[in-house]
Order: C-alpha cells, then structure tokens, then sequence
C-alpha cells in the first residue's frame, strides 16, 4: 500500500471513528452521612452492532436495573479479568440486537467507607475512598459503567473506553464536587464534557479551589503552592520548548490526604494522598500526566490513532524532561529501555506483524535520536505538532515531519526505521488479528 492509499484508508477509519463518540447521560446522588453513592445512566451511541455488551463496574456498586431501549433487560456478572470490579454482561433475546442507536440505561446503587478510623485504613484496593471530608474515585475504581471495548485486540491500557458525557452530581452534605476537569462546583452542577478527552475523577466534600498561573488546586496549602507553581512552571517550558507550540491548558492538582494510600494521575488531574505535598517527588507524575494533557491541548485528538501518538510523544517527552531535570529517575527509567534497544534494532530489518503497546515504543525514539542527533530530534517532534496543528491525519503529520529531517545522509538503519514506524500506524488503523506484545516502564 503506498503512502496515499494509506492515507485515504485512514482517513475513512477516522472519520468512522469521529462519527462514533460514546455518550454517557448521568445522575449521580452522593450521601457522605450515609457514605452512599446511587446513580442512573443512559449510554448511547453504543460502538456496537450484537447482541451482547459488557461493562465493568466497581465491585461495591451494585446494578439494580438494566433497560435497553426502554424495556427492561438481564445481565450476568462474573468476577474474572477484572481487578477489585466485576464485569456484567447485558444479555439479549436472539431477535434484538444492540446497535449504535439503542439506548442502554443502568441503575446501579453503592456504598463507601469512611477510613477515618485507623482500623478501617488498609491499603487500597479498589473501595471508593472516604477519608478527611472527601470522597474520591477514579477511573481505576470504576465508579461508573465503562464498556468491555471486545472487539479490540489492543490492551485496555492502549485503547481505554472513554466518553462524552453530561452528568449531573447532587451531594447535599457535600461543600462542592469536582467531576473530570475544570473546578468544583456545587451541588446540582451538571458537568459536561462534548470531547472524548480521558477518565472522570470524582472527587465531593471539603474542596478548596486555588486556581494558579501553571496549575490549579484543591486542598493544597497556601504556602505550598509557590513551590508547585515553579515546578509547573519549569515542566510548561520545558514543553514548550520542545513542541514550539503555546497552550493554556492547566492539570489540576488535588492534595487529598488519605490513610488510604495510592497517588494517582488520572487524565488532567493529579491526586496526591500522602500527607504532605513532597514537590520533590511529584516530577514523575508531572513529567507524563501534564504532557499529555498539554500535547492534547495543542490539537485535539480525535481518533484513538491521534490518542495513541499523543501517548507515545508524551512518554518521550518525559524521558527528555527527567534527563534534564531528574537525573536519577531518569538513569533508572533509561537503563531499562536501554536494555531494550538493543532488541528492538535487531528486529529493524525483519518483517514482523506483532504490536507494541505503544503505537511508537521509546526504544524506537531512542533510535532515531541517536541516528539524527537531539537537536534534529527537537525540530522533528515541533515539526510534528505543526503538522497536526494544521489539520493534517496523525499518520501523515507522522510521515511529513519525517520527510522534513535533515541530516547530511540517511542511512539504510533509518529507511529501516521510517518503514516500520509507518507500517506500525497502518497495522494500528486496520486493526489486524496479529500477537500484542505489552511494554511496561
């Protein structure tokens, strides 16, 4: 297939993508005296043509109904390949199919603990967290309904089911609720989101919003603030520095102490559990979670193949960054993918139809800067979002940006590379049944 064929393929694929965006409708009733959470969904535009559908669920948050199109349905729940949640299997008769039209509405009702008393603190294990006035849950949790994507032969990591969504959240003891991205705004607030952008964190109760120049916060001590704002700050340079594009976007970042512990970076936000705020030790966390939120930011992604460049960039850029601000992080993280690279060049010259996790591993981008040297490596990932900027399909801002390398002389190693790279987004397009093999750094 030349590069126009694939060109024009990809383009049919991601307009069949853009024309399929998942909407989750939703009302969520959060009770912190009774430490319950009941809601009622409606999901459509349903990417399915069947007649079963699956969705995974916290394991504390019970389904109490399940209507499709109106009518009243069954459902089985099994407990297997799903951590601390269980997956629930919408059951059809043989003469009703589930289409991208169908309307699917679920009931579900849960409880949380509050783990104020010390010998309720455990380590956490998939509850919904209730510890000093707040309420967290994340994506991880599964707090609301995320469909099993079967019909993909990629890892959940690489190709999560995301939504748009307006969900209304009440909580009548609660000060405000923040839900996605944005501020915490008070109870009754219906959050809305036309963009299949990432994970929902929720997060109700005691919520005090600061909103900064880099970043905005909850919960985050007055004094500490200056301190994270300059660590934002450098890591916003640093970005744009590299993709020589400006953005406004800011991550959020949440202070909620827990006994329970587990820092997590969900999407735009970042969640910070142990006591105090150790900006020493959030540069990880920032270094990956802000630049895909900032890289997002700089177009808008709207295909899972611009979703999985951004993620593929955004761990790269994170190496960058820990090499230049974090030399320990960075020695640790690099001696890994190193090991690696090793491999990944013997495998250039070979005719291998096996998938990375990552649409372009950072074995590969170690590769190409060591054939074109840092500075060439900086102006082909800025050529990159350029490219995107200016409308052009991921695959082909991808394969323009390569074209616009200059170095005294290609080497066979580098036509090598270019090949795979552009056949790796094409077997990602197409989707085919071949082995999936999963990187972890």
């Amino acid at each position: 297939m030349n590069i126009k064929a694939l060109i024009l393929c990809l383009l049919l694929v991601n307009l069949s993508f853009a024309q399929k965006l998942s909407h989750l409708d939703g009302t969520v009733n959060i009770s912190l005296e009774d430490e319950t959470i009941d809601a009622t969904y409606t999901l459509s535009n349903l990417p399915v043509d069947t007649q079963t559908l699956s969705f995974r669920l916290n394991e504390y948050i019970k389904v109490k109904s399940i209507e499709l199109n109106g009518d009243r349905i069954a459902s089985s729940k099994v407990p297997q390949n799903c951590n601390d949640c269980l997956i629930y299997t919408v059951l059809v008769g043989c003469e009703v199919v589930i289409t991208p039209e169908s309307t699917l509405t679920i009931e579900t009702e849960g409880k949380f603990k509050n783990f104020d008393k010390p010998k309720s603190a455990r380590r956490y294990k998939g509850q919904l967290v209730y510890s000093n006035g707040v309420l967290r849950a994340t994506n991880a949790d599964k707090w609301y309904p995320e469909i099993v994507n079967k019909s993909s032969n990629v890892s959940d990591y690489m190709n999560p089911f995301n939504y748009t969504y307006a969900i209304t959240a009440n909580c009548t003891d609660c000060e405000s609720i923040y839900l996605g991205k944005g501020k915490p705004q008070p109870s009754g607030t219906t959050f809305i989101n036309d963009q299949v952008e990432g994970d929902m964190i929720l997060l109700a109760g005691n919520l005090k919003y600061t909103p900064g120049k880099y970043a905005n916060y909850i919960n985050v001590p007055q004094d500490k603030i200056p301190a994270l704002e300059a660590t934002f700050e450098k890591t916003r340079g640093f970005l744009q520095d590299i993709t020589r594009v400006t953005s406004d976007s800011k991550v959020v970042y949440a202070q909620v102490s827990s006994p329970v512990y587990g820092n997590e970076a969900s999407y735009n936000t970042i969640i910070n559990t142990s006591q105090n705020v150790d900006v020493a030790k959030i540069d990880d966390a920032i270094g990956e979670g802000e630049a895909y939120y900032y890289l997002s930011g700089a177009f808008k992604p709207e295909t899972q193949l611009d979703r999985m460049l951004l993620q593929s960039l955004a761990k790269y850029v994170k190496l960058r960054y820990l090499k230049k601000y974090s030399t320990n992080q960075y020695n640790t993280l690099n001696s890994f993918i190193e090991s690696k690279t090793a491999n990944t060049e013997n495998r250039l010259a070979s005719n291998h139809n096996e998938l990375n996790a990552l649409l372009i591993s950072p074995e590969q981008f170690n590769i190409l800067e060591n054939e074109i040297g840092e500075a060439e490596m900086n102006t082909f990932i800025s050529n990159i979002f350029q490219n995107l900027r200016v409308g052009k399909l991921s695959i082909q801002a991808f394969s323009d940006s390569f074209k616009q390398i200059e170095i005294p002389e290609k080497s066979e190693r580098f036509a090598l590379l270019e090949n795979n790279l552009r056949t790796q987004f094409e077997l990602r397009a197409e989707t085919p049944e071949v082995k999936e093999i999963l990187t972890r750094w």
